[in-house]
């Protein structure tokens, strides 16, 4: 089998794991400084810039498979990865290959702490925004679809012009830096919002649609929202996709999505509407059979992922209280019960609040921790309230829990994984390749508070 993650040079995978330790900056200087000696290849770059808590890298890849099947050629920026850090930097779905990731990581580090007087140093993240972007450029991409990591005001990639602003499903997470409340993590979101930007809100919380509203008057942008000048309605599930009907920028009936899940016609819809303003905006066309396509061809691994049938096991990277709950709701209009459920979350995440979610809905529990000291201990997830008068099974590596889960469920039963992203990149890992995750690139990192 193929090796699950990228066989960078020794150079370059040595260099990215030593600038893991910095901390992520609440500023753009360093980065803005990083773009000047690289030559701006933010500015070069058309954007379609997605922000927000629940539902923005799905809102990514639909714009990016709508965007395939207009026939544009894009970037796409995304973050996390799953298994292999390539994942975060594609052309038309294409990863940049290991050997020029090698070479630009060189090239970047000799440009930016070698040449640059003072020297430029910045944070894991920033630094592959930096490849990211002058990959895009290297290689004749004119338009970029990129995802925000963390917030957005202070995120790596608000050095991009955000000429189309997307702020998706905004919910309580990452509120250590963020804020506490709707309102102060929306702010944080909005701020990849910019004088010339036109903006497409799914915020959700009426408090978060206020917010990001107020930012777009404020700079003079446009602003399209969902249930005023876009909606989706008719919506039904099944294991095989989503239906919907669209209207707003134009008009579509009863179309698919390969995403399960309701939710989905949320992030569909919003990804239509901000195709069609960014496709307005740059002077090209897509058609109804281009949205049609693109809708039918989506891939974004992990997010109610079937991955096998007997017994049925779906995994789900929800791993904040909002997340979690909307895949819940998906699975009951599916009329899924997932008999066992296999969990592992991470140490700063509030896992009591997705534990008390979903460890209810399972008559067994496998309880493990992925290959990371980020991963919190199963014994801690054990004592939790929830999982009192429950099979509970708890093992040290996630690939044993796989096959624990399926020697004690049923093969009319259901598995569902969830609880942390990186649970799903190991369980994605081994169910692909039979190895274990390498999280060596994953970028865990000190965060602080952003400061106003």
């Amino acid at each position: 089998m193929d090796n699950p993650q990228t066989a960078l040079s020794k150079r370059a995978r040595e260099y990215l794991v030593s600038i893991q330790t910095r901390g992520w900056r609440c500023s753009l200087d360093e980065i803005r400084k990083a773009m000047d000696a690289l030559g701006k290849p933010n500015i070069k770059l058309k954007s379609i810039h997605v922000a927000g808590t629940n539902g923005k890298g799905s809102v990514a890849a639909i714009c990016a498979s709508i965007l395939k099947a207009a026939g544009l050629k894009f970037g796409l920026f995304v973050s996390p990865h799953l298994i292999d850090l390539r994942e975060r930097i594609t052309i038309n779905g294409q990863e940049i290959p290991e050997d020029r990731l090698s070479e630009l990581t060189l090239e970047t580090k000799k440009t930016l702490e070698e040449e640059s007087k003072p020297r430029i140093e910045l944070t894991y993240f920033e630094f592959l925004a930096a490849i990211g972007f002058s990959y895009f450029v290297e290689q004749g991409v004119s338009s970029v679809i990129a995802e925000t990591g963390l917030g957005g005001r202070f995120d790596a990639t608000n050095v991009l012009q955000s000429d189309v602003a997307v702020i998706t499903q905004i919910g309580l997470d990452h509120v250590e830096q963020l804020g506490p409340t709707i309102s102060s993590i929306a702010s944080e979101k909005a701020g990849i919002i910019k004088k010339g930007s036109d903006v497409v809100s799914s915020a959700g919380h009426s408090d978060a649609f206020r917010v990001v509203r107020e930012r777009a008057y404020n700079l003079n942008c446009s602003i399209m929202e969902l249930g005023k000048d876009f909606e989706f309605k008719n919506v039904s599930a099944d294991i095989h996709g989503t239906k919907f009907d669209y209207q707003g920028t134009r008009i579509l009936r009863r179309v698919r999505t390969n995403l399960l899940g309701s939710h989905q016609a949320e992030n569909a819809a919003t990804a239509i509407a901000a195709c069609d303003v960014f496709a307005r905006k740059e002077g090209f066309e897509i058609t109804d059979e281009h949205i049609l396509t693109g809708l039918q061809n989506v891939n974004w691994p992990g997010r109610l992922e079937i991955v096998s049938r007997n017994p049925l096991m779906i995994l789900d990277c929800g791993h904040n209280p909002s997340a979690a709950r909307r895949t819940l709701e998906s699975l009951d209009e599916l009329r899924i019960k997932p008999g066992t459920v296999v969990f592992s979350a991470s140490r700063d995440k509030d896992f009591q609040s997705v534990a008390s979610l979903v460890f209810p809905k399972a008559d067994r529990l496998v309880l493990t921790r992925y290959n990371s000291p980020r991963a919190l201990e199963p014994e801690k997830l054990a004592e939790l309230p929830e999982a009192r008068n429950k099979q509970i099974v708890i093992t040290k590596k996630v690939s044993e829990a796989i096959e624990k889960a399926r020697a004690i469920t049923r093969r009319n039963e259901t598995i569902l994984v969830i609880g942390s992203i990186f649970l799903i990149g190991d369980a994605l890992s081994w169910l692909r390749y039979g190895k274990e995750a390498d999280f060596t690139l994953a970028g865990f990192r000190p965060l602080e508070t952003p400061k106003s």
